[in-house]
């Protein structure tokens, strides 16, 4: 099996542009802080990365976050494909969450 490579340097240095921190990483998926939103790498190209904004974050400030991170993807020689939301949902009985990208 093949370790693929994720320029997760360069997805880091993204989302400081914004104002924010990376917050968590694993395995394909970055957190930003406060899960604003969410990079997800493509299984497809190295050079690839998904873009997910909670449903929760405001459209004006989704807008100029957006902004930010498609100049900043553009820097970092990066693909930005804005793909869609996504909502956290705690797990009942668990100390867990779940992801649902719609």
């Amino acid at each position: 099996m093949a370790i693929q490579f994720r320029p997760l340097g360069k997805v880091s240095n993204i989302i400081q542009a914004t104002g924010l921190e990376m917050s968590y990483a694993y395995d394909d998926l970055v957190f930003a802080d406060n899960s604003v939103f969410i990079i997800r790498f493509s299984d497809k190209s190295d050079s690839e990365i998904h873009l997910y904004f909670n449903v929760d974050c405001e459209l004006i400030e989704k807008k100029r976050l957006e902004k930010i991170i498609r100049n900043e993807a553009n820097n970092e020689k990066l693909t930005l494909l804005t793909v869609g939301d996504f909502s956290l949902q705690q797990i009942e009985g668990k100390e867990e969450i779940s992801i649902v990208f719609q």
